[in-house]
């Protein structure tokens, strides 16, 4: 049986390629990539590595160590994500929720809303400031628009009732 030189060199490289997805060292050094660009959640890096290739046991067993040491933390990541989504005018609703779809703790989601300084009622009003302008609605229909539009932002009803 002949085969060419090129079957060879793709057979050895297929090996090889399939080789480092088996490998603790290039899964943690990959997480790394990642963390590098921005944070994660532990579930989500977990998620991330496995469409990468990895299997799910070396996944998992990477990301806790990388929580161990410090590279990784459920805290840090929804520390960020909530600063990033009050900064775009989101309410505690939508920040929750979009938090929870990344299926971290909730006792961690809730500690990090409760310990942020943050003015919900002002970043309501800014909110509805920046979309419909300063000048309050004097019609009703007006009124429901900027309300529906306040609650989609994810801010309670209190919050949207002290804007409007």
């Amino acid at each position: 049986m002949k085969t060419s030189i090129n079957e060879l060199n793709a057979d050895i490289f297929q090996s090889q390629s399939e080789d480092k997805y088996l490998d603790p060292k290039y899964a943690r050094k990959k997480a790394m990539d990642f963390l590098a660009i921005r944070e994660y959640g532990q579930k989500e890096l977990i998620v991330k590595l496995q469409s990468k290739g990895f299997s799910r046991d070396i996944s998992l067993q990477v990301v806790e160590r990388l929580t161990k040491d410090g590279l990784q933390s459920d805290i840090r990541f929804v520390e960020n994500f909530c600063r990033s989504r009050v900064k775009q005018g989101k309410g505690p609703l939508k920040i929750r929720q979009e938090l929870e779809e990344k299926k971290l703790p909730s006792t961690v989601v809730c500690g990090a809303l409760d310990e942020m300084d943050v003015d919900w009622i002002q970043l309501a009003i800014e909110a509805r400031a920046k979309k419909f302008g300063l000048e309050f609605p004097n019609e009703f229909k007006q009124k429901t628009k900027q309300m529906r539009f306040l609650q989609s932002r994810g801010f309670e009803n209190h919050h949207i009732r002290k804007a409007i």
